[in-house]
């Protein structure tokens, strides 16, 4: 039976929770498997009749293959593992558009962890995005861009073609939020709805940045690229600070 945080958990069918149990044996019988965490929908109390099972394994030799899915009669199991360093490596992304994998650990929840290495990887992802600072080349790419893409979301809303406006609006969304998470000095999110939503209030700069976003996804196109735009007169003059430390 399931242990732990998991007691508590929601489950949408009787399946997942078989299932979950079904995997739980099969890491305590694996000397390789050192943690498991459970994380996505199911750890966040929000999964489907129809969701997946997202398991995240600390293992204790590098694996050939870091993903795999496993079908579990209609229930997809995705698996990834790492070692514990590996997993760490994962929490501070220093390239353009890369995640942290530490939300997965701060949102997941520990089903195997007789080591207690999970909980010490928990430790570190919180610790990793508290002192996590923007690489200054990150700035400089957001700093090039809107350079050049400002004037372009300009230019689609005055022609006030629908079409344009409904693309512009779509594709400038992700690098804005992106933007957003450089100039707060934090880890970008992944790209789950749930994991986006949740974490969106850790952002500070500007104040109102959460409602800024939130209204935004939830206009019309043309509303959502005016949006965008004075969201970006708000967030500029931050990424065009000469030292990418120093935040009003």
């Amino acid at each position: 039976m399931l242990k732990g945080d998991t007691e508590e958990m929601r489950f949408p069918t009787a399946r997942h929770r078989n299932v979950l149990e079904e995997c739980l044996a099969t890491y305590r019988a694996d000397a390789e498997i050192l943690a498991a965490l459970l994380s996505g929908s199911l750890a966040r109390g929000a999964a489907r009749s129809d969701s997946d099972i997202d398991l995240l394994l600390v293992v204790s030799h590098e694996p050939s293959v870091t993903a795999q899915q496993v079908d579990h009669g209609p229930i997809v199991v995705d698996q990834i593992a790492r070692t514990e360093e590996g997993w760490r490596k994962q929490f501070s992304p220093s390239r353009v558009g890369d995640e942290s994998w530490g939300y997965a650990f701060l949102d997941g929840v520990a089903i195997y962890d007789p080591h207690g290495i999970g909980a010490d990887l928990v430790v570190a992802a919180a610790e990793a995005h508290a002192t996590y600072r923007t690489p200054n080349h990150i700035w400089t790419h957001f700093r090039t861009f809107w350079s050049h893409l400002q004037p372009k979301m300009d230019a689609v809303l005055r022609r006030d073609d629908a079409i344009e406006i409904g693309w512009a609006a779509a594709v400038m969304t992700s690098p804005l939020t992106d933007t957003l998470w450089a100039v707060n000095h934090r880890p970008l999110p992944s790209r789950d709805l749930g994991c986006f939503q949740r974490h969106l209030d850790d952002l500070t700069i500007p104040p109102d940045a959460p409602a800024l976003v939130r209204e935004m996804l939830q206009s019309s196109p043309r509303d959502a690229l005016t949006g965008q735009l004075r969201l970006l007169e708000l967030v500029l003059p931050h990424l065009r600070e000469s030292d990418a430390d120093q935040l009003d």
